[in-house]
């Protein structure tokens, strides 16, 4: 089950946000499903943090570097604003889990 749930999460990262918002459970799913959702968003949130050195809630190119190469690799794409920074949306790739 547990694997089921890192290819549900890592889908999310490389699908299309529209396709995903139907294949990441809820934080509120029963049983398993939503434990599994609550117990890797905070792992998400861990890395997120982490990687946010400056702490204003966006990663830059320069904080991601050497961190994620993914991220590295795909800023400009999965920078839907094109604001310059990533977001926790665009980090996750999908709207499911508020910050």
């Amino acid at each position: 089950m547990r694997s089921q749930f890192a290819l549900l999460f890592a889908l999310s990262v490389c699908v299309t946000p529209a396709l995903t918002q139907s294949l990441i459970p809820d934080l509120d799913a029963p049983g398993t499903r939503g434990e599994m959702a609550r117990a890797e968003k905070k792992k998400a949130e861990a890395r997120f943090d982490a990687m946010d050195n400056n702490k204003d809630g966006k990663l830059s190119r320069e904080e991601v570097a050497g961190k994620s190469a993914y991220l590295s690799d795909n800023f400009d794409k999965l920078d839907s604003d094109k604001d310059g920074g990533l977001n926790w949306e665009e980090f996750l790739g999908h709207k499911r889990w508020p910050k």
